[in-house]
């Protein structure tokens, strides 16, 4: 009974609207709907604005649509029933478009604080990472300051042989500890995409020598013969990083000796010329076990992470290179793998060169070395090919042979002929007759010892006391691998000596650098096991400095007296390195006294601390662990400054 009569009051009600919908005014419903579609025309054409959301800027369209018609006048005559249904769609279409629109936005908001809070927790542990980073290879930087100084200031006594084969591995672990920590600190800043490179001019011979030096123990320790070969047209200084330069070959040659128990290694700088300007080539090539088709699709693809870094089964020892890759790629380079099936591989990069270092003379024109006749006497292959390769490049007659034996009877063939060789390259350790004692029966044989040149090739455990060769003949003794233009420098000096009648064979120098006597250096270190180190580098080179703890007194050091060289370390107690040099640049600009070298010693390596050492006044930055060969270099830098300053006040 209910339900009937609730139809019939429906009926009633809708027949009651109909009666009043012919009073309602149709252009005030056509108005009404299009000022509701205005309204959403307007809101799309902002959406558009904003995000050049294509389907915004058609619904736009449409919304405007009913009112140009209405407008125009083109919009049909509807029946006020009609008006009134369009009317009230519209409504509610724009009651329902602002609610889904407002709950649209609660997402896209709601997404967009939840994707900034994970890019600011994600940025927040990048950071963390990296001071955590940077503090442990702090902490860890300090101990192997003393490890790897003591270690290699006890290499330079007297020892026994099994006693400087235990010290000779103490440095090189202490040198791959130290590699695995700069690797997990490059590996930081790659993610983060913190690493800048820098572009500055660089001597590349003298770079590649560093990093064969670097290895001439290892290649001793292993039997492994290491070769090096510049191509005379490559450019003797370059522009680019010449940090991670270093890093990469480094790398590169620590995994041919991996691979390699026995052979050789050998690393080529070439050019590589194709369309455009030519590039620079660096391959280092091994005669050990090739990589496995797993590993080559590793090391070129792989894009490495710090998670990364745990899978054992994926990295298998290969973090180096493929930092390397990364970091040849930052440097717009290129990087491949040639392996062979059997053995042997080949790792090179390639790097584009400045038009500026392709127009560098190739030669240099001061060493007169044009027809002078060499024998090259070397067992292998490889090194006794590249050597006359080297040589001949030069200008000299190169010859070469296998053997001592042979040796002596070219030589004594070539002296027949009245074709005499003005010098004799000669390794050391050859098979049958060993180098000095080919030295010995030249010396002996007058009829082929005309004024003969020669000149040793031998690794640092395995090279005689100058006393010994100076007995057996020989003029000068070179590391192997010898660099190209150490070489080059050694053979155009002594022959012109000869020429000169300035010397003979039997006239050694002394590699030690000369320092004044009036060089006065001042060390501020607070760690002891660090002053030591660096007190025994420094006395190796003929100096005594003056030692302090604390930045507070090293400036009271610097105001009581003049030093040559300061070496700062950077975290000291009372007053750190820096503040104290800030303090010594104001004193010596408020005293008008003259400008004191000061160096950072630190065992941060990081670019924002080598910017803060300069900008608190600093003239260079160390890293620890401190190496003899960098410290030498110093000195002599700050010993050649000091000279030129002393010649140019005489002349004023």
């Amino acid at each position: 009974m209910l339900v009937p009569l609730g139809v019939l009051s429906l009926v009633d009600h809708v027949t009651a609207l109909q009666t009043r919908l012919p009073s309602l005014d149709s252009h005030l419903l056509l108005g009404t709907l299009c000022g509701a579609l205005l309204m959403l025309m307007a809101d799309h054409l902002l959406r558009f604005a904003f995000r050049r959301d294509r389907q915004n800027l058609l619904l736009a369209g449409l919304c405007a649509l009913p009112s140009l018609l209405g407008l125009s006048g083109l919009w049909p005559d509807l029946s006020p029933l009609t008006n009134v249904a369009l009317l009230s769609a519209s409504l509610l279409g724009l009651f329902l478009y602002g609610y889904l629109l407002a709950a649209r936005q609660r997402r896209t908001v709601h997404a967009d604080f939840r994707a900034s809070r994970a890019e600011a927790a994600s940025q927040a542990e990048q950071e963390a990472k990296a001071k955590f980073l940077a503090r442990i290879s702090h902490e860890i930087r300090t101990p192997m300051n003393g490890v790897l100084g003591m270690t290699e200031l006890l290499m330079g006594t007297p020892l026994s042989a099994k006693q400087r084969d235990y010290v000779q591995t103490i440095h090189s672990s202490g040198n791959e500890l130290l590699q695995l920590l700069n690797e997990i600190l490059d590996l930081s800043a790659l993610e983060s995409g913190e690493i800048e490179l820098d572009d500055v001019q660089f001597d590349l011979p003298a770079l590649l020598d560093e990093c064969l030096e670097t290895f001439r123990t290892r290649a001793e320790l292993q039997g492994v013969e290491l070769i090096s070969f510049i191509q005379p047209q490559v450019p003797r200084t370059i522009g680019g990083d010449p940090a991670r330069l270093r890093q990469t070959l480094l790398n590169l040659l620590d995994h041919a000796f991996k691979q390699t128990d026995e052979g050789e290694v050998l690393l080529v700088a070439a050019l590589e010329r194709g369309d455009s300007l030519p590039r620079l080539r660096i391959a280092v090539q091994d005669s050990g076990r090739p990589l496995s088709s797993e590993e080559r699709e590793i090391l070129l693809n792989t894009h490495l992470r710090s998670r990364d870094y745990l899978n054992e089964s994926r990295l298998d020892g290969h973090l180096g290179l493929v930092l390397s890759r990364q970091l040849v790629t930052l440097m717009r380079g290129e990087f491949g793998i040639e392996s062979g099936e059997q053995q042997g591989s080949t790792l090179w990069l390639n790097l584009p060169l400045s038009a500026a270092s392709l127009a560098q003379p190739m030669l240099d024109p001061t060493l007169q070395l044009r027809d002078a006749r060499v024998l090259v006497v070397d067992d292998n292959d490889t090194c006794r090919k590249v050597l006359i390769e080297q040589c001949s490049s030069w200008g000299l007659q190169a010859s070469g042979v296998a053997s001592g034996a042979e040796a002596l009877a070219l030589l004594r063939t070539k002296a027949n002929l009245r074709e005499y060789f003005d010098a004799v390259l000669l390794d050391h350790d050859m098979p049958g007759m060993s180098g000095m004692q080919l030295a010995a029966k030249i010396k002996e044989d007058p009829h082929i010892n005309h004024d003969l040149l020669l000149v040793m090739l031998s690794g640092l455990s395995q090279a005689p006391s100058k006393l010994v060769a100076r007995n057996a003949g020989i003029s000068r003794i070179l590391a192997k691998p010898v660099a190209g233009y150490t070489l080059k420098a050694t053979l155009a000096e002594e022959l012109g000596r000869q020429r000169r009648g300035l010397g003979g064979p039997g006239s050694l120098r002394a590699t030690q650098p000369l320092v004044p006597e009036d060089f006065r250096v001042l060390v501020a270190e607070d760690n002891s096991i660090s002053t030591k180190v660096i007190r025994g580098m420094l006395g190796k080179l003929d100096v005594e400095p003056d030692l302090v703890s604390n930045g507070r007194d090293a400036l009271r050091a610097l105001q009581r007296q003049r030093y040559d060289l300061v070496l700062m370390d950077c975290e000291m107690p009372v007053l750190d390195g820096f503040a104290a040099t800030v303090q010594l640049r104001a004193w010596e600009a408020a005293q008008q006294h003259p400008r004191t070298p000061v160096v950072a010693l630190t065992a941060h390596i990081l670019g924002e601390h080598k910017e803060r050492a300069l900008r608190s006044g600093m003239d260079g930055h160390m890293a620890k662990p401190v190496e003899l060969s960098q410290l030498r270099e110093l000195v002599e830098h700050w010993v050649a400054v000091k000279e030129q300053r002393s010649r140019a006040a005489q002349a004023s």
